[in-house]
């Protein structure tokens, strides 16, 4: 598992944001979300979520008879967000609304 310190700022504030729709947020609320972040859009959202899914932070739901996707994070992106020290977080709290 990713430490904090491995993470990019963009996979960090995708983890939080998808963390803040408790599951409940698709692509495009997190897109939305993110919109509205000062943070690097290098490489593209879609290929970071998939690279956190790879990871095994992240999971992606597929709504039954709908197109709509469902984002959550795994115990381990829960785990990982938790171990976010105060000075991290403060500095996160820049590009996420907490």
């Amino acid at each position: 598992m990713k430490n904090l310190t491995q993470l990019t700022q963009l996979e960090l504030v995708l983890l939080k944001l998808v963390a803040k729709g408790q599951g409940k947020w698709s692509w495009y609320e997190l897109a939305n979300a993110l919109s509205r972040r000062d943070v690097p859009r290098e490489p593209d959202m879609m290929v970071v979520l998939k690279k956190l899914i790879a990871e095994g932070l992240v999971q992606r739901y597929i709504e039954t008879d709908s197109p709509r996707d469902r984002w959550e994070l795994t115990t381990e992106g829960e785990i990982l967000l938790k171990d976010v020290t105060d000075s991290e977080m403060t500095n996160l709290c820049k590009y996420v609304e907490v």
